[in-house]
């Protein structure tokens, strides 16, 4: 009886690698990992016009992608969040600082394949450009990304 029960595991676990071998893997290839370099990128509407930070420091860190307004034209979404904290009254009175804590998210997907390629989240503790620095963050890691052809 043992013997029926130790050759009944044997064989379902044999007919189940025999069909999972049957079945094509899924896997992302290559290419839709990657960021190519001028591609075209829409940006989604992100809460506190953080989407705006965004386009304008991909220009200012000169980011090789195009950014399009209409997302049928684009190859890669970015989508994103984003928090600000103000400075409290005591760090406003005692330090003399109006700095604020940022923190943002993003990720970028490629439309056609639906794969998520690349996500960033940056925390600015005490920053004095707020959303401007966070945005700055982002494309310069998007950058490197991107140029790393990784």
């Amino acid at each position: 009886m043992r013997l029926i029960g130790i050759l009944l595991i044997v064989a379902s676990t044999v007919a189940t690698s025999v069909v999972a071998q049957d079945r094509p893997a899924a896997q992302d290839t290559d290419a839709d990992m990657k960021i190519p370099a001028g591609a075209r990128i829409y940006i989604a509407p992100i809460e506190g016009g953080f989407d705006i930070y965004l386009t304008a420091a991909i220009h200012k860190k000169a980011v090789p992608l195009v950014v399009v307004s209409d997302r049928s034209k684009a190859d890669f979404e970015m989508s994103g969040v984003t928090e600000s904290e103000r400075a409290g009254w005591a760090k406003m009175m005692f330090m003399r600082s109006t700095a604020t804590a940022e923190q943002a998210s993003i990720k970028i997907v490629n439309i056609k394949s639906g794969t998520v390629v690349y996500g960033y989240n940056v925390n600015k503790g005490s920053s004095a450009r707020g959303k401007q620095s966070s945005s700055e963050a982002c494309a310069k890691h998007l950058k490197e990304k991107i140029e790393s052809g990784l």
